[in-house]
């Protein structure tokens, strides 16, 4: 039995926009995703730690604040950093005016191999746009910058 619901044209665009870019978004990350577990045996979601704490102040970042960053739960960070602890990628330690907090950093081992996987990531992404002019991935991050900073998220 097939149901259909009346949703105003211009509504059908917006689901048609919304849908695309979601697909757009999951290809990529799949991609990537692969590309990094098959050269460097980590998964996106390490890749994007290591990244942030790479740009990080040299005294490290509150896990909160990478949790903010990341856009994910507190217990996510920490799921996701652990293991990167216990391989000598990163350090986590006590933060020094809040004994309640911890402060990640990464370790020497770990900026070496972000310094190597990033160049790498940077290569594939360019490749992902490469069918693309500059001009129109500007006008495509100008496009994403209106969804983002729209007063109606």
């Amino acid at each position: 039995m097939s149901h259909s619901i009346d949703i105003p044209d211009n509504q059908q665009t917006s689901l048609r926009t919304w849908l695309r870019l979601l697909s757009a978004g999951n290809s990529v990350r799949k991609d990537l995703q692969s590309r990094l577990l098959a050269k460097h045996g980590i998964s996106l979601s390490r890749f994007d730690i290591l990244a942030n704490l790479y740009r990080a102040p040299e005294g490290g970042i509150r896990l909160s604040e990478l949790s903010r960053q990341l856009m994910v739960s507190n217990g996510n960070v920490t799921q996701v950093l652990t293991p990167l602890v216990k391989e000598g990628l990163v350090e986590r330690n006590q933060c020094e005016d809040d004994a309640r907090a911890a402060v990640a950093k990464l370790s020497k081992k770990g900026q070496h191999l972000f310094e190597k996987m990033a160049k790498d990531h940077a290569s594939w992404v360019s490749g992902i746009f490469g069918n693309m002019t500059p001009e129109e991935q500007k006008n495509l991050t100008a496009i994403l910058d209106k969804i983002v900073l729209s007063d109606n998220i």
